[in-house]
């Protein structure tokens, strides 16, 4: 009985062993792969509602969904900015008198690095791409009238557009983000509590 209960024992901090020498993926190499697997899916669905949106219907169109992605785009790098310069202090008194949003808004600076990373580098960078796709949409309603000397031209001015439009208005707005941070963090966290309420 005492051997077999050697034996048990003794295969028991085997198997531990091997359990604690088995490597685990790193944390950031996770998260990295995450953000492809996210970007990926993400990129697959702004593209083909962008695509849907845009093909056979007037330069109106093609301009608004245009305009659509710039704000968007935008929208995120404030949001982005204004989360990771906000520091969750602000919101702790505001939590402890339960008042709706401020442990939504404390959780969100709790991970600024991810969600900064999520609304710059993802959606932002995305609907960067994305606008660059309607762009070229644009471009072929300009086009269509003239020759190549008038589609390059064209090319040109549409991506010099938007181009300016989004680092200008990441410029500008990237201010507001920082002087205003917690009335933003805040908002955006009283604004997902309509979808998901607090615990």
């Amino acid at each position: 009985m005492d051997k077999d209960n050697t034996d048990e024992s003794l295969s028991k901090e085997v198997k531990n062993k091997k359990k604690k020498n088995r490597k685990r993926m790193p944390g950031w190499l996770a998260w990295g792969l995450s953000v492809l697997a996210i970007s990926f899916a993400l990129t697959v669905v702004f593209s083909f509602l962008t695509e849907v949106s845009i093909k056979g219907s007037p330069v109106y169109i093609c301009v608004i969904v245009l305009v659509v992605l710039l704000v968007l785009n935008i929208g995120c790098d404030l949001l982005a900015n204004a989360i990771i310069t906000c520091n969750p202090e602000a919101f702790h008194a505001m939590a402890s008198n339960k008042i709706k949003g401020a442990k939504r808004a404390v959780a969100f600076c709790r991970n600024a690095t991810k969600l900064g990373s999520i609304f710059a580098d993802i959606i932002g960078d995305i609907c960067g791409i994305v606008s660059g796709a309607a762009g070229t949409a644009l471009v072929v309603y300009i086009a269509a009238s003239g020759g190549k000397t008038i589609e390059l031209i064209a090319s040109i001015g549409v991506s010099a557009v938007i181009g300016a439009l989004t680092v200008g208005g990441k410029a500008i707005f990237k201010h507001f983000a920082i002087k205003y941070n917690k009335q933003i963090v805040f908002g955006f966290a009283k604004f997902t509590t309509f979808f998901k309420k607090e615990k």
